[in-house]
């Protein structure tokens, strides 16, 4: 029995012995196969051409700017109230009128103060006529010298209080302080009008001021006289040149920012008082820089960097093949979609403006320039 069971015992092992080298050996036939995929794929996406935008990098003049947005105010500008208590008679205006300096705008009731004056003026015609009579009888010594002095001094007193009386009559006759542009009018006829209670807002808008905050880092570029430029989003089109005429004597605080004051002509009194404005302060004379769209520069936590082309000997679809090769750079002050590149790149090489995200360093590639990203130094807002 244990004989026969020998040869059984040696037949199985040899199968196992078989199954187990035709296991390894798929195993190792598989790993084959997958290295050889594998190979193809890497080789594939080595040799694959992406197709990239282009732009050649130029040198222009460019100006150093310091941007912030500012609020507008009116060089002479008040809500008008009355020094004297008053009921309104009469309004001489009407709400956004401009007015020149002098106009009268309200008329307060002046019966009573008009009544008094009649009265000091009878009173002081009496005053002087005293005083003419007293001086013919002086001559002959009639009268006292101490009498003359008491009848100047009645006459002066009286003339006084017609004065007053007078200047009493003109308060309640308001005029305008200063030209400018009339607001909304706040009062109307028949009202009583306190000392105080504003009636309008008067603003003079032919010259403006436009108050804006600077980091403190740029003090010492900001200086009186220097140009300003504003715009503002209600006129997009327009952009108007003014200087800086003063600088604040503290930094704040709480943000490290100081506040700069700049004046701009508005002949045509298209801005008010109470505006946003973006204002830029040029702060450097023009000098060439070399500039790209800000698209063609990529940022990584190791630098900042650019891919710039160089033209093979191959070509793709008859398009020729550049190699992409990856530079770090150091970038400048920017203005709208362009960016100064102060260092790593020079003036007429072309680099990839976009697409650098399917790119690795020594990618080949080939350029469709059909549509490019902006490269705009003033872009302007586009209404849908």
């Amino acid at each position: 029995m244990s004989e026969h069971k020998k040869p059984n015992i040696k037949k199985n092992m040899i199968i196992m012995l078989i199954c187990v080298g035709i296991a390894f050996g798929g195993l190792y036939a598989f790993q084959l196969y997958k290295g050889r995929v594998l190979s193809k794929i890497v080789s594939g996406l080595q040799n694959k051409i992406e197709t990239v935008s282009s732009y050649k990098a130029t040198k222009q003049l460019w100006t150093d700017k310091v941007s912030a947005v500012g609020t507008l105010i009116a060089i002479m500008g008040t809500d008008l109230t009355p020094e004297l208590p008053g009921t309104i008679t009469h309004i001489n205006f009407s709400s956004g009128e401009d007015v020149q300096k002098g106009m009268l705008l309200i008329e307060l009731d002046t019966t009573q103060e008009v009544a008094q004056l009649k009265s000091l003026q009878a009173q002081e015609t009496l005053a002087r006529q005293t005083l003419d009579r007293d001086l013919k009888q002086y001559k002959v010594n009639a009268v006292s010298k101490q009498q003359i002095d008491v009848d100047w001094s009645n006459l002066k007193n009286l003339q006084g209080q017609v004065q007053n009386q007078l200047a009493i009559i003109a308060k309640k006759n308001i005029r305008a302080p200063f030209s400018g542009r009339l607001g909304i009018r706040q009062v109307s006829v028949g009202q009583l009008l306190n000392p105080g209670q504003a009636y309008v807002n008067l603003q003079q808008l032919d010259d403006l001021f436009v108050d804006f905050y600077i980091p403190q880092r740029f003090l010492s570029t900001i200086k009186q006289g220097q140009e300003i430029e504003v715009s503002v989003d209600t006129y997009p089109d327009l952009t108007i040149k003014g200087k800086v005429v003063a600088v604040d004597a503290q930094v704040t605080v709480t943000n490290g920012n100081a506040r700069v004051r700049g004046r701009f002509a508005n002949p045509n009194k298209e801005l008010i008082p109470g505006m946003f404005a973006d204002v830029e302060t040029v702060i450097s004379a023009p000098k060439e820089q070399v500039t790209v769209p800000q698209t063609a520069v990529t940022y990584n936590s190791y630098g900042i960097t650019v891919y710039v082309l160089t033209k093979t000997d191959e070509t793709h679809m008859n398009k020729p093949v550049y190699t992409a090769k990856q530079r770090f750079i150091e970038t400048g002050s920017k203005r709208g979609d362009q960016i100064v590149i102060s260092k790593g790149l020079k003036a007429d090489e072309l680099v990839v403006s976009a697409g650098q995200l399917k790119l690795r360093n020594g990618s080949k590639v080939v350029i469709d320039n059909s549509v490019l990203p902006l490269n705009d130094p003033n872009p302007k807002p586009v209404e849908q």
